[in-house]
């Protein structure tokens, strides 16, 4: 990968990585304290300042329509400061008789002019504790939370209007009303009143920041997910993308709860609170497998440990199963909190040997990991109502930062594979240009030795033939005339038959391209006119028959040689007049035929003598893989040459006879 894109993915990381505290300060923004009913910019007032009436109760109830139904007393009613909160506690005390509480907020609406031509705006930013809310404008009932008490949309601003329609009276008091458990602490934020066009971009961004940007997040890390496990089922070696699908499904099933309400929830509250316990135990384990695999420095023991926490935890939890912990969001705060000492030594034993083994992103995990944790823990005390619940939730940011890195990091791996796969392919087609040149350099060695042999063999060969034919007939000729034994006709005969063997010789030489035709065509070429001299009838009647594959020359050689033999001894021996040239084919070969109308021989007493020229021509015959037959009578001899079509093929069933 080139390094610009390098440089590219990490910074785009590091922007994500930081996106969370950029947008801190907009949260502060849309719910930053200002004076007691001081008008803002656009005409919203944002109330710092209530009246507070807490009254015991022995369980959730439904709010009254009107607040005469309450049955409020006048006195009692203390001034507090918004925002509120009321510290958790982190081990549930039994409730005894008192087992929820009802908080009313009191609010003068009386000093504040209406905007004009549009409704009067309620708008609160946050109210967090296990219960309900409902708002009440001069005494009557304007909303009230629906669904769960336990997860009721804590973490979505609240924007309703106060009077129905423009032009309306707008109430000059509201009451709003948390039925909460006692132990479960409170958290309220403060309020603003005014216009559509005031508090709306309030409301959004705020809307935005806890509830959209989180499942669009969680939805996208869910998303990449699905389609890495989709690679890993091609690909089951690499484990990487399971471990990156896992997590995503955990990270979604952690963060359901910052942007669901009681209205949507399929499973009771006790499942959907175990399955945000639960999902975080195993995101962490999932994160630390991620990170092993990553570094190649496995810690077995504190999977190990890790593992059997997660599993003791997660049954230990389970909904109807352990009566030792009999509402479990009650205890979440102090699960998160034993969970924080394991989740560091996790993260601290992974950092210190991706840097170790020099992983190159390790320092970008590691920044991840330590702003995790400051989100973690800073969330432990917003979840606690430590502090102001104004504060935005920042633990969906640090995963969706968790998001980006570790898509930038599969990125870099699935990239720097595919760079790999090239990187090799191109060493591969460089050996294998390589070893072409190796084997092309071995062929033209192999070649220069071939032909040297081929050269070597066919002058060999022609050094034989000439030494046993022409050479042979000229020492004759020779001794002869030094013996005075031959007329001047027969030594004029002996020379013209040596030269015929030296021209057939060449012709041999000549490429026939495995046409035995235009081998004998060469031969008839040569021997018409010796035959015709000697006052005999050439009759050519030869036929088309297949090439031969294997004739080079020293086959062609051996041929011409059979052929010579034969007319010689028709010229020399039967005193014929009539020579007739054919050829034939059959299954495996093609047969050429020689026949004459001269006084025959006895074959096989010709044989028994061992004569030389027919022994020659059983030998050349078997040296080319084919054979020789004569058939001789007082009316002629017909002598048949059988040659195979292809090497082996057919021979064996030909044999050399005599008839």
């Amino acid at each position: 990968m080139k390094p610009s894109r390098v440089a590219l993915g990490r910074w785009t990381a590091t922007l994500w990585l930081a996106l969370p505290l950029a947008l801190l300060p907009c949260a502060s923004t849309a719910g930053a304290p200002a004076t007691d009913a001081a008008p803002q910019q656009g005409g919203a007032v944002q109330i710092t300042r209530a009246e507070l009436l807490s009254v015991p109760g022995t369980g959730y109830s439904a709010p009254p329509r009107r607040i005469e139904d309450a049955g409020l007393p006048r006195e009692g009613w203390q001034t507090v400061d918004l925002p509120r909160t009321a510290a958790r506690e982190l081990v549930p005390t039994p409730a005894g008789s008192v087992r929820t509480v009802t908080d009313w907020y009191r609010i003068d609406l009386s000093g504040l002019a209406p905007p004009a031509r549009q409704p009067l705006l309620l708008y609160l930013p946050r109210w967090k504790t296990l219960g309900r809310i409902a708002v009440y404008g001069d005494g009557v009932l304007l909303y009230q939370s629906q669904g769960s008490a336990v997860h009721n949309g804590y973490n979505h601003p609240l924007l309703l209007p106060l009077n129905a329609a423009a032009n309306t009276p707008s109430p000059a008091s509201v009451l709003i009303r948390v039925d909460r458990l006692p132990s479960s602490g409170s958290g309220f934020s403060t309020v603003w009143v005014g216009g559509e066009g005031s508090l709306s971009w309030r409301y959004l961004l705020r809307q935005l920041l806890q509830v959209q940007l989180p499942f669009m997040g969680s939805a996208a890390f869910l998303a990449v997910g699905a389609f890495a496990f989709a690679v890993w089922l091609g690909k089951r070696r690499e484990s990487l993308y399971l471990l990156f699908f896992a997590i995503s499904a955990m990270a979604f099933l952690r963060m359901l709860h910052y942007f669901v309400s009681g209205d949507y929830l399929l499973v009771s509250d006790e499942w959907f609170e175990w399955i945000t316990v639960a999902s975080l135990l195993w995101l962490i384990i999932l994160i630390h497998l991620f990170l092993q695999r990553l570094h190649q420095q496995p810690s077995r023991w504190l999977t190990r440990l890790s593992v059997g926490l997660a599993l003791a935890c997660s049954m230990a939890t389970l909904p109807h199963v352990s009566r030792a912990i009999p509402s479990l969001y009650l205890f979440t705060p102090l699960l998160n909190l034993a969970v924080l000492p394991v989740t560091v030594l996790i993260f601290a034993v992974n950092l210190r040997k991706a840097l170790r083994a020099k992983f190159p992103e390790g320092r970008l995990v590691a920044g991840w990991a330590v702003l995790a944790l400051a989100f973690t823990s800073y969330d432990g005390l917003l979840q606690n109502n430590l502090v102001s619940p104004e504060s935005v939730y920042t633990s969906p940011y640090a995963i969706i930062s968790l998001f980006f890195i570790f898509s930038y990091i599969m990125f870099q791996r699935y990239t720097g594979a595919f760079a790999e796969v090239a990187r090799l392919n191109k060493g591969l087609a460089q050996r294998l240009q390589a070893r072409e040149a190796e084997l092309e350099q071995s062929y033209q060695r192999l070649r220069v030795i071939e032909n040297e042999q081929m050269l070597g063999a066919e002058r060999r060969r022609l050094m034989q033939d000439m030494h046993d034919g022409l050479g042979s007939s000229l020492i004759s000729a020779i001794r002869s005339v030094e013996q005075g034994a031959m007329s001047g006709t027969e030594i004029s005969g002996v020379l013209k038959g040596c030269m015929d063997d030296l021209k057939l010789a060449i012709d041999s030489m000549e490429s026939v391209d495995a046409d035995l035709l235009l081998l004998l065509a060469t031969l008839r070429f040569r021997l018409a006119p010796r035959i015709e001299s000697a006052g005999v009838a050439l009759r050519w009647e030869v036929q088309p028959v297949p090439a031969l594959s294997w004739l080079d020359p020293g086959g062609a050689l051996h041929i011409l040689r059979i052929m010579q033999e034969c007319v010689a001894n028709v010229l020399r021996h039967t005193r014929a007049t009539i020579i007739r040239f054919s050829t034939a084919t059959d299954g495996h070969g093609v047969c050429v035929v020689i026949e004459d109308n001269g006084a025959g021989f006895a074959v096989e007493e010709a044989l028994r003598r061992s004569g030389r020229g027919l022994r020659n021509q059983q030998r050349r015959a078997l040296a080319i893989g084919g054979t020789v037959r004569w058939e001789s009578g007082s009316g002629g001899t017909r002598f048949t040459l059988w040659l195979p079509l292809h090497h082996g093929e057919g021979a064996d069933s030909k044999t050399m006879s005599a008839a």
